[in-house]
């Protein structure tokens, strides 16, 4: 079987029309039952190490490493600019609170350390050749 048929198997169920086909005949539940057993044998059901956003950083690869650090600093690219778009409608000291939780998000702090350790490389090449 190929991906187009398991496409209209899958629209079928969806409809009306599948759900009586479910209900009436036990031969044609059977036969979707190897049908859907035949398709999930073809596809893996682990999720790789570098598909899964909760994997630690050790377990992952470089490239899911650097694709992560760039995800991380759009995503707090955009809380600040909505924070800063907030800055007369709250106090200053919440301003404050928002912005460091911005960027100590437990999710966002090896990437931020990443980032960080990036910028004093490039401040010392800098520094450096001055």
């Amino acid at each position: 079987m190929d991906y187009a048929q398991y496409k209209q198997v899958y629209a079928d169920l969806l409809s009306e029309k599948g759900r009586d086909f479910l209900g009436s005949d036990t031969a044609k539940r059977d036969a979707l039952e190897k049908k859907i057993n035949d398709f999930l044998r073809l596809y893996p059901s682990v999720i790789p190490p570098d598909a899964n956003p909760t994997t630690p950083i050790t377990h992952v690869s470089l490239r899911e490493v650097t694709h992560r650090s760039l995800k991380v600093a759009v995503d707090i690219i955009n809380d600040v600019s909505t924070l800063l778009g907030m800055r007369e409608t709250i106090s200053s000291t919440e301003f404050r609170r928002r912005m460091v939780r911005v960027f100590t998000e437990p999710a966002r702090r090896v990437y931020v350390g990443i980032w960080l350790i990036f910028l004093s490389f490039i401040l010392y090449f800098i520094d450096a050749s001055s």
